[in-house]
């Protein structure tokens, strides 16, 4: 398995835990005193949770999570990526809130503009479009990949369709 994986992964549990402590502080905090029916925090983690499943089941999830959560999107392409394509792609990530990182020739690399996002999908926010050959291969976070992957296949195929009819 690559290191991104493991990274990834790590990051998940870790997220998974705090979000998993941030909702029973909540409702412990929130809750009346005899509806606890116990003094403090940690007693009623001891006591009313399963804590042991709990943690079993964040850290599964945060394992799996990364085969799930991010993907390798292709675009196949009948020619190499033009400049004009290449200025279409960054626009296109642009217009999603995202700012081109670096573009070594065959690798654009983006990350969100937004601090806050950043910081909830823990830095792993980067998407990078390989155009190194006659395919565009678009990696990322699910819902951003998939997203900005088909966008960019319907506006180059739209301007390649409209300058074919012109």
């Amino acid at each position: 398995m690559p290191t991104r994986y493991y990274i990834r992964a790590l990051k998940s549990v870790l997220l998974f835990y705090a979000i998993a402590l941030l909702a029973i502080a909540f409702i412990y905090f929130t809750s009346s005193a005899q509806d606890r029916q116990v003094d403090n925090f940690s007693e009623f983690l001891q006591r009313g949770l399963k804590l042991g499943w709990m943690s079993l089941f964040l850290a599964f999830f945060g394992l799996v999570y990364p085969f799930i959560g991010y993907i390798k999107h292709v675009v196949p392409r009948a020619h190499a990526l033009t400049p004009e394509e290449k200025a279409t792609i960054i626009a296109i990530f642009t217009n999603a809130r995202f700012t081109l990182r670096q573009d070594d020739g065959q690798v654009l690399l983006f990350r969100h503009k937004n601090a806050f996002t950043r910081l909830m999908r823990v830095y792993e926010d980067a998407i990078t479009v390989d155009y190194s050959g006659h395919r565009l291969i678009v990696e990322g976070l699910r819902r951003d990949a998939d997203r900005l992957a088909r966008g960019i296949k319907w506006k180059l195929n739209s301007e390649h369709d409209h300058d074919e009819y012109a």
